[in-house]
Parts: C-alpha cells; structure tokens; sequence
C-alpha cells in the first residue's frame, strides 16, 4: 500500500516497510533511519504521480492490514458486537479517502463499497484518508443488497443515512451492538432498494440555511453519535 506525504509516513510509521524520497530531507532520514526504515532517492518515481496529488515528496510503502477478502469472511469471525459502514456509490475520490478516515478514527469493524459506480481506491483516496486505509477492513461486493440480506440474516439492524420525511433525529435513536450504518453517494443517497431494507432512517437536523451536509462531514458526525 503507497501512502503519500509527511502526515501519512508518521502516522502509519509502525506499519511502514519502505520509503521512496524525491530529494534529501535530512529530518525524515534521520526518522527513517532510528526506525530502520530503508529508504532511497527515486525520482522517476514522483514523475510518474499526478501533479495534483500533494506527495511532499515522500511516498512510504505500508503492510497491508485487511484481513478479510468477503462478507462471508468476515461474518464468521465477528458475529457480535460489530460496527459495519456501507457506502452506496460515494463518486469522489477525495469523499470516499475523507469516509475511511473518519471510519478508523472511530474504530468501524467493516467498511463496505461497491464494485461498479463507486471511487475505488486510488493515490487520492489513499491520500485524502491519510494511511488510515491500511488499518481498515474493506470488503468490495457486487451487489449491496445481496449483501444487506446476508447482514439482516446475521442479526444485523441497518441504519442509513437518508433526508426525508420519515427519518429520525440521528440522537434520538438507540443503535444496536451489531450496527450498519449506509451512507449515500453525493448526488442521489441511499438508493431505494437499501432504504428499503433499512430498520431506521436517520438525518442529522440542520440549524441553518443549509439543507445538508457533505457526505464525509455527515458520517463523522453519525460515527461519533453511535460510538458514544
């Protein structure tokens, strides 16, 4: 796994195998070197990234955590007390990387995504989550109801994230040992078919004169709530 920046090295620093530098940064080379890090000069290397991406010439090559492969997996070892997160069509990158930082930061078990009409995990997810993504379970599927149905099945109670008439003070409800939170794409939200396989329906109420808020925002608040 390639993590991208200072922040990203020194927070993932235990984890980290390798590191490729664009020039002499003596502070980080001292760093690497009481931690007996390899590390080498490679500037093709920085060539080849996005000029967007803010790499600050450090990219650090982490051990891969993720245990899981499936569902099925998955649910054979965490049969209680589990706290999972689905996202349904987070579109961008820079959302979704934002999504699975807030998840580790508040200790998520699971985070599941789609394979098609979904960011997949690219320099600006892994960027944007700040290395976090190396200390996540992710679990890409194909269909999410399929995969609802198999989490209901399980004992599982579904949360999703959703504006409308019928949902609830995100406060006001009492979430379950064995929790899924859905969150929705950017555009649309929860699609219908999860909605309708949901137990709650859940929205952050809005004091301004704003009508919502950005998707990664809007988890980090439901995330702390549920953890409390």
């Amino acid at each position: 796994m390639e993590l991208y920046g200072k922040k990203a090295l020194l927070d993932n620093i235990d984890s980290i195998e390798k590191v490729d530098l664009l020039n002499n940064n003596r502070q980080i080379i001292e760093m690497l070197k009481q931690k007996n890090i390899k590390y080498s000069f490679n500037p093709k290397k920085f060539v080849e990234l996005d000029k967007a991406l803010n790499h600050q010439g450090i990219i650090a090559y982490s051990k891969n955590k993720q245990i899981f492969k499936t569902i099925d997996e998955y649910l054979k070892v965490h049969a209680d007390n589990s706290l999972i997160v689905i996202l349904d069509s987070i579109l961008d990158p820079r959302n979704f990387g934002s999504i699975l930082r807030s998840c580790e930061a508040f200790g998520i078990d699971c985070v599941i995504y789609k394979k098609d009409n979904q960011a997949q995990i690219d320099e600006f997810v892994i960027k944007t989550s700040q290395g976090a993504i190396n200390n996540l379970n992710l679990i890409k599927v194909i269909n999410l109801s399929q995969t609802l149905d198999k989490l209901k099945e399980s004992g599982f109670w579904i949360y999703s994230s959703v504006l409308n008439e019928k949902s609830k003070n995100y406060q006001k409800i009492d979430y379950d040992s064995k929790s899924v939170l859905v969150i929705g794409s950017e555009e649309n939200g929860v699609s219908k078919n999860l909605i309708d396989k949901s137990d709650f329906l859940i929205k952050i109420p809005m004091c301004g004169k704003t009508q919502s808020l950005n998707v990664s925002v809007a988890c980090g608040i439901l995330l702390s709530n549920i953890r409390k």
